[in-house]
């Protein structure tokens, strides 16, 4: 893979993981749909950037200064305009237990470790925020929550990232457990009664081998055939040279569905779309694989994914952003003067102008929620308490999130099956 197309491709995945849309819909006695005013359990610990009257909230975002110095055009919004926006209706409804919240943001350059690092490391010493919010590729999260002992709400959760944690940490994206469910729905519906195959990207290993396969072995499946690909990303000729005989493989298998894991699954589709002898049922289990897939600019031929399916978080676009919830939060942006347009069929994936609001009121509606439960008495003590049993509307996901102790620290979010549409050429619902 071409040095531009490596960008490009992880720029159009980090829009990807910004689907799903939420806000703080209504005053600090009701944020997110169930917290409440309750009382938490009486608990102590460190309270940073906490005062009578003020909490000190940072926030991270994906700097698009910094991809079009790199020779990318994306339109994502505007980030600091859309989280200032949500935080001074907030504010101005009287703060969250009687605190205002004080933002401090830092931008983040994604083609690069170093910037996410240092915006870490400023906002944990320098400023001393209570909480970070907002955009965290893979292991960044650690910085915050696991090196400087720091809350954190949001990012991409993990055993092994729980593990290193030391500060309270929920999370509304979901984590590696919706792999499990995405194929127990799959089951449900009668998809897996065939000869099933399983490709993944070593990049996957540990999803596959710790939720997979011991789902697949739960509900008596029994692969004909599983394969991965371990050629470096950036090496396009081995990386399809690998797919082809793992396809042949699968094929002398009698596999007539594939289950394709992770969002690297897009490999799968990316290398087989020119070879039309072979066409099995293609299930994704998750769908940024076919999205990064169908959006792509290189992609030719989209037929590969005739009687495909996808599974993930309430979608497509469309619809999260006409979830009533999430409107509400877009009526909030709009009253503050952002615009935030519909998303809409497009040529130009990189023109996302929605994704802002898509990444900001999730977070907000999460981090506000779970402030409130915590009580007046705000610090990491109440506020770890305060997420067991924690309910939470998030909008653009129609079903209420109840959070607990890990696995459910990112809520137990429903897993959404998706059915390729040709016409319109995106995964559609086709069950809730």
């Amino acid at each position: 893979m071409a040095p531009r197309r490596k960008f490009a491709f992880l720029s159009i995945t980090i829009a990807l993981l910004m689907l799903v849309a939420a806000c703080a819909s209504d005053s600090s006695t009701d944020a997110g749909g169930g917290g409440g005013t309750t009382s938490a359990p009486a608990a102590t610990g460190p309270a940073p950037g906490v005062t009578d009257d003020s909490i000190k909230i940072g926030i991270t975002y994906v700097d698009t200064d910094a991809l079009v110095k790199s020779g990318l055009s994306f339109k994502l919004g505007d980030h600091k305009a859309t989280y200032t926006a949500l935080i001074d209706d907030i504010n101005a409804k009287g703060g969250i237990n009687g605190r205002k919240l004080e933002p401090v943001f830092a931008p983040i350059d994604p083609t690069s470790t170093a910037p996410a690092e240092a915006a870490c490391v400023k906002l944990t010493e320098d400023d001393k925020v209570f909480m970070v919010t907002g955009f965290f590729l893979a292991d960044a999260v650690l910085c915050p929550v696991a090196q400087h002992d720091t809350a954190v709400t949001g990012g991409e959760m993990t055993p092994a990232r729980l593990a290193q944690a030391k500060a309270p940490w929920i999370t509304w994206t979901p984590d590696t457990d919706q792999p499990e469910a995405v194929i127990k729905a799959y089951n449900d519906a009668g998809k897996l009664n065939g000869k099933v195959a399983v490709f993944s990207d070593a990049r996957d290993s540990d999803v596959l081998n710790d939720h997979v396969l011991p789902v697949l072995k739960d509900l008596g499946i029994e692969p004909v055939d599983q394969g991965a690909v371990d050629a470096p990303a950036d090496d396009t000729a081995a990386v399809n040279n690998q797919v082809k005989l793992l396809a042949q493989r699968f094929e002398s298998n009698g596999a007539d569905t594939i289950l394709l894991v992770g969002p690297s699954a897009s490999e799968y589709a990316t290398n087989m779309q020119d070879d039309t002898s072979y066409r099995p049922k293609l299930l994704f289990l998750d769908i940024l694989g076919g999205q990064s897939f169908s959006t792509n600019s290189s992609t030719t031929d989209l037929s590969i994914l005739e009687g495909s399916m996808a599974g993930g978080s309430y979608g497509p676009n469309s619809a999260r952003y006409a979830e009533p919830e999430m409107q509400k939060c877009i009526a909030t942006l709009q009253a503050a003067g952002l615009d935030v347009p519909a998303p809409g069929p497009s040529d130009d994936p990189g023109n996302q102008p929605y994704q802002a609001a898509f990444q900001a009121c999730p977070d907000m509606a999460l981090l506000t929620a779970w402030i409130q439960a915590a009580g007046k008495d705000l610090n990491y003590g109440t506020l770890g308490s305060a997420s067991d049993g924690l309910k939470v509307a998030i909008p653009g996901d129609p079903n209420v999130r109840t959070y607990g102790p890990p696995p459910a620290a990112d809520g137990n979010p429903t897993a959404y099956l998706f059915s390729w549409d040709p016409s319109k050429k995106d995964f559609v619902i086709a069950q809730n």
